[in-house]
């Protein structure tokens, strides 16, 4: 019995440590390069969009890749104003990340929380979650928790 223990013990911490070595954090800073927006942005309507072309920093403020967002209107007032986003970051050499969520029109200190839907290359069985910060109207702070 005390040997069943042990192997369940020992298969228990070989799969802990597998789920942790798994585990990958990236954190970069968004600089817009491109912005075009379809419709008006004083008086946004259902089906209206933004999109956004990004270039990818690290920490070193190296560059790391590259970057789409195309958010959809489908909330205006007298609703609140939402738009579900989709968005595909391009890592150099490594492969993409697509991610999406449903987040309020972005102001300067706001987070957003996206799903990662998927990815190719190193990230093709990408799981987790990205945050998304705004620092400035052109640069934002993403942190992908992937899994």
């Amino acid at each position: 019995m005390t040997r069943l223990l042990t192997l369940v013990v020992l298969g228990l911490a070989f799969v802990s440590t597998l789920a942790d070595a798994g585990s990958q954090r990236i954190h970069v800073t968004a600089k817009i390069v491109e912005t075009t927006f379809i419709g008006d942005p004083e008086n946004p309507k259902i089906g209206d969009q933004f999109i956004n072309r990004v270039v990818m920093f690290d920490e070193q403020d190296n560059e790391v890749g590259t970057g789409v967002g195309i958010c959809t209107f489908f909330s205006v007032p007298p609703q609140d104003t939402l738009l579900q986003c989709l968005i595909t970051s391009v890592f150099d050499n490594r492969g993409q990340i697509m991610f999406g969520s449903v987040v309020p029109p972005p102001t300067i200190g706001a987070e957003g929380h996206f799903g990662i839907l998927g990815g190719t290359g190193e990230f093709r069985t990408a799981r987790g979650e990205v945050t998304i910060v705004v620092l400035t109207p052109d640069t934002q702070d993403a942190t992908f928790n992937i899994e």
